[in-house]
């Protein structure tokens, strides 16, 4: 990194995944900026120590406040309108500012059924429709190095797999669970700033796959919540595999089992 760049990483979007990141890196040594939805978020951020500053992602968003090597995009679809033009608008002033890597933080929604992780993603629903339009937005952003990671369903603190489904009555109980921990996605994020290359898209999701009727009545009873009742049809037993980042760039999940997650206190403050 040049001293012409005010920060090493800057991130889009310092919610649920991005901020844990951010002090991630801030304890690497990295300096870090962020942007969030609003002035006083990012006042309050600026009072814990981390720069902070307010920008909405819009189709036609200003410029970026701060000037970074590297960005990471972690704003999901459900925060903007048009969501692919919205990360289009900011792939074009990430490029203006000089950004050289650009790590967009997508969904294994992007894909199909039945599709993996060598196969061109064929989306089957608006949201990976809209997932996947946003993914070529990056691709297509003529930075140095642009990246995907595509996490399966998110779940660690304040989402806690207990809560998805209490109390409901629906079918697919036997289809597989495919869920990732904060910290794992927050320690791919690492490992691909630092080790990633042009091009790379990665799933991410644990390697244990549990059915829904298994995994999600336990987790709800911990929590002292109605368990979920599954009924026919059960459905198709579908993993999706995050296993080509481990392969690759030697990534090591460190919740493989989301049932092991259980298994320590803090999965009750979730």
């Amino acid at each position: 990194m040049t001293n012409e760049f005010e920060y090493q990483t800057g991130i889009v979007g310092a919610g649920w995944l991005g901020l844990p990141l951010a002090r991630a890196l801030q304890e690497q040594g990295q300096s870090v900026a962020v942007t969030v939805s609003t002035a006083e978020k990012a006042e309050r951020l600026r009072g814990e120590g981390i720069a902070a500053w307010p920008l909405l992602l819009t189709p036609d968003m200003g410029s970026l406040p701060f000037r970074c090597h590297d960005l990471v995009i972690c704003v999901p679809p459900s925060k903007t309108g048009d969501y692919p033009a919205s990360v289009a608008s900011l792939c074009r002033q990430a490029r203006e500012a000089g950004v050289q890597r650009v790590l967009f933080i997508s969904a294994t929604s992007v894909w199909g059924a039945g599709q993996g992780e060598e196969d061109t993603p064929a989306p089957a629903h608006d949201r990976g429709l809209r997932m996947r339009a946003a993914e070529l937005a990056v691709l297509e952003g003529h930075v140095d190095c642009a990246m995907i990671l595509r996490p399966a369903g998110l779940y660690g603190p304040d989402r806690h797999p207990g809560r998805f489904l209490a109390g409901k009555t629906l079918a697919g109980g036997g289809q597989a669970v495919n869920l990732v921990h904060l910290d794992d996605v927050v320690a791919a994020c690492e490992l691909m700033l630092a080790r990633g290359q042009d091009g790379d898209a990665y799933n991410l999701s644990a390697p244990v796959h549990p059915r829904r009727e298994q995994l999600y009545p336990f987790a709800s009873r911990l929590l002292g919540l109605v368990p979920p009742q599954f009924v026919e049809p059960a459905g198709e037993f579908a993993p999706i595999e995050g296993q080509r980042i481990c392969q690759q760039l030697g990534f090591v999940y460190r919740w493989p089992d989301p049932a092991h997650w259980f298994a320590d206190g803090a999965a009750l403050k979730g």
